[in-house]
């Protein structure tokens, strides 16, 4: 029924961008009043880039708008298509993983184990896999085993990466629409319909979502629940994008093992570099801190729009990069990729980066500290300024 660039794929494409937009959008809202009503609020701290109690739980929304939307889709796709069921029970565990997380906080260890569940389960379902090394090492076909090891460590370093890049607004949701745009052309030209479905309803139900994460007055998180989801959905969209590749066809990408690092880039860089610098630091990789790219950026002065902005757009920049490489061998691809990498980690260093930042993350500190206890201890303030309270009081 769908052939490739198709007038019945555009209209189901178009079908599915604006239906998971709306959903997002009216869902929202609802989540919101509610999250407010039972106080699930992620509160500030002095890793937070933001001052109020806000709800972290957009996540909802991507996550009603996907299954909603792709479950009506599936009834359109032909007999011989990829079963658009398949990729929903890992989503189902690692949502309810992520909204668990974000409302009462869960061990580590047991997000890891829900990732490596939901990606046997995926693998296992599918056999979407990465099975051909490209020639690196002198290595092509990989044994099932390591094929299957080497996807699912991707799933888990995907997956992560994307949830940790979510940390100021509009990040995590700009970078999201970006690698679905560049996976969504590629799948439409080639006539992956569940690729494309998939990449459609992410986008609308990311877009629907970046309006309230824009939002001062009804701002909210993506929170675990969503970047886990979507993350997860990311790596699913890089390596389908890198097993078609494995063969040739009409639109061969020789680097495709590259060019899905350099969709990824952001993320997948900057939590390299900060295991890194945490492991030469000789502490744990997972000890947490602000030593982020986008924690650097807002440290530095600027706001999250323009933090986001400068990242995206580097993001822009390295998947233009990467694609002038497309009919290159993986070593010189992953060369440019591997130098892109390094200039990055020498640039985004906070003595480089935040110039003032013995200025601006003490103070800070003693802001946050400051706006807790004005919150939490009003009558510790009343007793250091007793007329105030009694005429407060009195007022009353």
């Amino acid at each position: 029924m769908f052939t490739p660039l198709s007038e019945y794929l555009w209209v189901l494409l178009s079908f599915v961008l604006l239906t998971s937009f709306f959903i997002t959008s009216a869902v929202i809202p609802a989540v919101i009043r509610v999250a407010r009503e039972k106080h699930l609020l992620d509160e500030p701290n002095n890793r937070s880039s933001h001052w109020q109690k806000t709800p972290s739980l957009g996540g909802v929304a991507i996550f009603a708008a996907i299954i909603i939307v792709f479950t009506i889709a599936s009834h359109w796709s032909s007999s011989s298509d990829f079963s658009f069921f398949q990729v929903l029970p890992a989503i189902v565990i690692l949502f309810f993983v992520g909204i668990k997380d974000d409302i009462l906080v869960i061990d580590p260890a047991k997000k890891l184990l829900a990732q490596l569940v939901a990606g046997i389960i995926f693998i296992g379902l599918t056999d979407i896999r990465v099975g051909n090394f490209y020639g690196m090492l002198g290595v092509h076909e990989l044994p099932y085993i390591v094929s299957f090891g080497l996807t699912l460590f991707i799933f888990v370093v995907v997956t992560n990466a994307y949830n940790l890049i979510d940390g100021i607004d509009g990040l995590a949701g700009c970078l999201g629409v970006l690698a679905a745009i560049v996976y969504g052309i590629y799948f439409a030209v080639v006539g992956v319909v569940w690729g494309t479905v998939l990449c459609a309803t992410l986008v609308g139900a990311l877009v629907g979502f970046l309006r309230f994460n824009f939002s001062k007055s009804h701002k909210i998180f993506m929170g675990d629940s969503g970047s886990l989801v979507v993350g997860f959905i990311l790596a699913v969209l890089s390596v389908k994008f890198i097993q078609f590749n494995e063969s040739p066809n009409t639109w061969y990408v020789g680097n495709a093992p590259t060019l899905a690092i350099a969709v990824l880039a952001i993320p997948l860089f900057d939590t390299l570099r900060v295991f890194s610098h945490r492991l030469l630091r000789r502490v744990s990789p997972f000890t947490p801190d602000r030593n982020h790219v986008h924690h650097l950026i807002v440290d530095n002065g600027h706001n999250h729009i323009q933090a986001t902005t400068y990242l995206s757009i580097v993001g822009i920049l390295i998947i233009a990069a990467s694609l002038l490489f497309t009919q290159s061998s993986i070593a010189l691809s992953l060369s440019v990729i591997v130098l892109i990498f390094t200039i990055y980690a020498l640039t985004v260093q906070r003595r480089y980066l935040v110039r003032r930042s013995k200025l601006s993350v003490p103070k800070r500190t003693v802001i946050m500290k400051e706006k807790k206890n004005i919150i939490e201890r009003p009558r510790e303030k009343a007793t250091l300024q007793p007329q105030t309270a009694r005429a407060t009081s009195i007022s009353a």
